[in-house]
């Protein structure tokens, strides 16, 4: 009897366990049909993305565009056949009047200066706005050189080995949005907590409102000439908004730059990697030669149209740098100060030193083809080879600085060098006690 009840209450408990896995799977089955009716179907096009660089810059560029750089019509264009630059357009115009702005907030900032004490920080602000002024004129000018620059660097990139996946071709242009808007996000932070600590302790407050002294004080330069009024303090602003973003703008572009050429020799040493052990026909190195020689001629081109604006990039961030370090050694006002003062220098540098890395590792992945021709095998040696090695022993390719210098690792120590010996000399002949006085303007 026993038996039979331990029998029933296990059928029981199968038919219960049958009935509720029926009901599971039923429930199963509904949410994946309505999963299924709420997916859009894929197209072609969703899968059309060809790992170009016209392709991974046009969010940065578009960027470029709200603060009026770079006025090149059709950067969201599929391909480069879309990219025009036109003296009619709003873009051209917009970046225009920019211009004009900075040209007349630069007047006014010289007008300051000459009515007031020369020091180091009165010609802060003229420093600031000249390098950005001369890096608007160049990005006008590269918006001019922007299509065929493109079409040049398409043909080579059609010549490039092509990518293993799909993961691997979208890597180069991830990698460039990230690093992109990372900068962007950490210089709006930047930016935001030079306003909170010029609002929270203002040590030398202009008008009773703080948010109105913050005004007084980012546009003290139209102040001295104008009565103030509200309008013209927020077109102060925004005309400092744009400032600011230009300058940091002008490093990310660098970046962009940097990251696409090192990418292309990287695409021709992973395919010489590949096949430079084994015994390879002379055309493969009469293809890899040319090829090579092709993106040198590209690099060359790119360097004539962007090393004005590398020239300023490195000389602004070397000055401003050195007026930190000077301003360092002074005790902060507040502890709002102290966090934005410090985090702004952190950023300074991480970013000044992020530039000459990326741009820098063109000159690297120009030099890795020498090294790897020395595993070429004897058996393997054709006329090419030796002269594929005599021309990258004898070719120093970098981007310069208006062929001031070229842009390589060794680069950093030299700036380092130059960063650590005025430290030494500030430390030593210190005699600057007015870094956070209320005399000149306080400019971020």
């Amino acid at each position: 009897m026993r038996q039979l009840k331990e029998r029933n209450r296990c059928n029981r408990s199968v038919r219960h366990l049958k009935i509720q896995g029926k009901i599971w799977l039923k429930n199963l089955k509904s949410g994946l049909d309505q999963f299924r009716e709420s997916q859009v179907r894929g197209t072609r096009t969703n899968f059309l993305h060809d790992g170009s660089f016209h392709e991974a810059v046009a969010p940065v560029l578009a960027v470029a565009q709200c603060f009026c750089l770079m006025p090149v019509s059709g950067i969201g264009a599929p391909t480069y056949r879309g990219l025009s630059f036109s003296r009619r357009s709003w873009r051209f115009w917009y970046s225009s009047l920019y211009l004009c702005s900075t040209s007349v907030d630069l007047a006014f900032s010289i007008r300051r200066v000459a009515h007031s004490v020369l020091d180091v920080r009165s010609v802060e602000p003229i420093v600031f706005h000249v390098s950005i002024l001369i890096a608007s004129w160049q990005f006008l000018n590269l918006a001019q050189l922007w299509p065929g620059l493109m079409r040049h660097w398409a043909a080579v990139e059609r010549r490039l080995p092509g990518y293993s996946c799909c993961l691997q071709r979208a890597r180069p242009a991830r990698r460039l949005k990230l690093v992109a808007f990372v900068l962007l996000a950490v210089s709006l932070m930047e930016h935001l907590l030079s306003i909170i600590s010029v609002v929270y302790y203002d040590f030398c407050p202009r008008r009773k409102d703080p948010v109105e002294s913050y005004l007084h004080g980012t546009s003290a330069q139209l102040f001295e000439v104008f009565p103030y009024s509200n309008w013209l303090a927020w077109l102060g602003k925004i005309q400092n908004v744009l400032l600011t973003f230009g300058w940091s703008y002008m490093d990310i572009f660098l970046m962009m730059l940097g990251m696409g050429l090192s990418e292309m020799l990287a695409r021709l040493n992973r395919s010489l990697e590949q096949q430079v052990r084994q015994p390879m026909p002379e055309a493969y190195w009469t293809w890899s030669r040319t090829l090579y020689r092709s993106i040198v001629e590209l690099i060359r081109e790119v360097d004539d149209a962007v090393s004005g604006i590398m020239l300023i990039s490195f000389g602004s961030n070397l000055y401003f740098i050195c007026l930190q370090l000077l301003k360092s050694i002074n005790t902060m006002p507040s502890s709002a100060h102290a966090v934005y003062f410090y985090f702004s220098l952190l950023f300074l540098l991480s970013r000044s030193t992020a530039v000459l890395l990326f741009v820098s590792a063109i000159n690297d992945q120009a030099r890795e083809p020498l090294r790897l021709l020395r595993l070429v095998p004897l058996s393997g040696y054709h006329p090419e080879v030796f002269r594929f090695a005599a021309e990258l022993a004898s070719d120093q390719v970098a981007l310069t600085g208006l062929k001031f210098f070229n842009v390589t690792r060794k680069l950093f120590l030299a700036m380092a060098g130059t960063v650590a010996t005025y430290e030494l000399v500030l430390i030593q002949f210190h005699e600057d006690k007015k870094s956070w006085d209320c005399s000149p303007s306080n400019h971020d």
